[in-house]
């Protein structure tokens, strides 16, 4: 499996935090803020992992991961979002999704869900 991640974030300042944490931990790592640039870094790269926040400011994570199963049924996909959305927890897993981790989230956490996996 690929060690390319995509992570689809609206806050910039986690985003990068986590996009450099993830770098330093062996992963090619690419990042966008909404659903539009995500979906033009899937036209051109093939992921292995996906990060997708739910809530973004012109689709959400479930749209996002839909169309990247779509592309690559292997892909690992863990959505994250705000803590007390199980109902979006249910909805993303029956989509494909492989984990669901609510905000806020610690990296090294987050680290060991993407190695479980693997």
């Amino acid at each position: 499996m690929s060690n390319k991640i995509l992570i689809v974030e609206d806050d910039v300042v986690f985003c990068k935090l986590l996009t450099r944490f993830l770098s330093k931990n062996n992963f090619q790592v690419m990042d966008a803020q909404n659903g539009r640039d995500a979906l033009e870094l899937m036209e051109l790269n093939d992921f292995g992992f996906a990060i997708l926040d739910y809530r973004l400011p012109d689709m959400n994570g479930i749209d996002i991961l839909e169309k990247l199963k779509s592309k690559n049924q292997e892909s690992k996909i863990v959505l994250i979002t705000r803590y007390g959305d199980e109902d979006i927890a249910t909805k993303a897993i029956d989509k494909g999704a492989d984990a669901f981790v609510s905000k806020p989230i610690n990296p090294d956490d987050l680290l060991s869900v993407i190695n479980g996996l693997r």
